[in-house]
């Protein structure tokens, strides 16, 4: 087990040396190279993947590897990992605008022209681009679900797993946080320290069900369709209800609305789930051949 640990400290090691070269590396494209397109695009991609980056340096130096078969779909036997992949964040996606409708007092009414129709329309075009978007943020999964989560709960458990992850995972989105105001804008008390903190919040929750259905399923695939559905289809709902003035001129009360409440509601119950099977056996990847899946305690 001491063994267990030290490799598993090294790979967090590694991978957050590496994402953390990227978050500086962003933070100074956003500040000088705006005026160049190319760089501003090489650096802005490079950040995204730079999790997977840090991933792949850290099963190589520790001799790791991908023999675990994280990479494989292993759609037999793991339907239920996939629904929930979709049908959680949808739900999330859903609730969230409600909320924003409901607290921003814009009603509940259908606010695109063309009514039901477009409505319809859209959300399906939002989930027709999901392929895409799914592989977008593979960059992210294939660091932290792929690996940290995994190394953290040899080292802190299952809780501490899904609280640092989540925190680490939410402080890397500070470029976008700080310099482009993503999820919460820019015009708030407190900015930019209070957006990162719900950021965390929302990351910590969420981050729960993106890892039970990565548990359940043995692959990281299932992460990778969810978080590309909260990236995709959460904006498509949110049109449907509120109007843009309304979304522009209240961008702290919409990420709480849309996005972190939704996220702690789901996240609660997807947390407690794994906590509860004790010590009922959830599948873990190994070194199997693909599409096999094994049972570890």
């Amino acid at each position: 087990m001491k063994l267990d640990k030290k490799k598993a400290l090294r790979s967090i090691l590694i991978l957050l040396a590496t994402c953390l070269v990227f978050v500086l590396l962003q933070c100074y494209s956003y500040a000088h190279w705006q005026e160049n397109e190319v760089l501003s695009y090489v650096t802005y991609f490079a950040f995204l993947f730079s999790p997977l980056t840090g991933c792949v340096l850290a099963r190589l130096i520790t001799r790791e590897g991908f023999r675990d078969g994280i990479l494989w779909p292993r759609f037999l036997g793991n339907g239920k990992a996939y629904l929930l992949a979709l049908l959680i964040p949808t739900f999330s996606g859903f609730l969230g605008a409600i909320l924003s409708a409901l607290f921003l007092g814009d009603g509940l009414d259908i606010k695109l022209d063309g009514g039901p129709r477009m409505a319809i329309l859209t959300v399906l075009l939002c989930f027709a681009q999901l392929y895409y978007v799914a592989f977008i943020t593979a960059g992210e999964e294939l660091g932290w679900r792929a690996l940290l989560y995994d190394q953290l709960e040899i080292l802190l458990g299952t809780n501490g797993a899904v609280i640092l992850g989540g925190i680490l995972w939410g402080v890397w989105h500070f470029p976008a946080l700080y310099y482009l105001g993503i999820n919460f804008g820019k015009d708030y008390p407190g900015f930019p320290y209070l957006g990162i903190l719900l950021m965390c919040v929302a990351t910590v929750f969420i981050g729960a069900p993106l890892w039970l259905v990565r548990k359940m399923s043995g692959s990281v695939i299932p992460a990778c369709l969810f978080h590309g559905v909260i990236d995709s289809v959460f904006n498509g709902f949110l049109t449907l209800f509120l109007t843009q003035e309304v979304a522009a001129s209240h961008t702290l009360q919409v990420g709480i609305y849309d996005f972190v409440i939704p996220s702690v509601i789901v996240g609660i119950p997807s947390w407690i789930y794994p906590l509860r099977l004790g010590k009922r056996k959830m599948q873990t990847p190994t070194a199997a051949t693909p599409g096999q899946t094994t049972n570890e305690a």
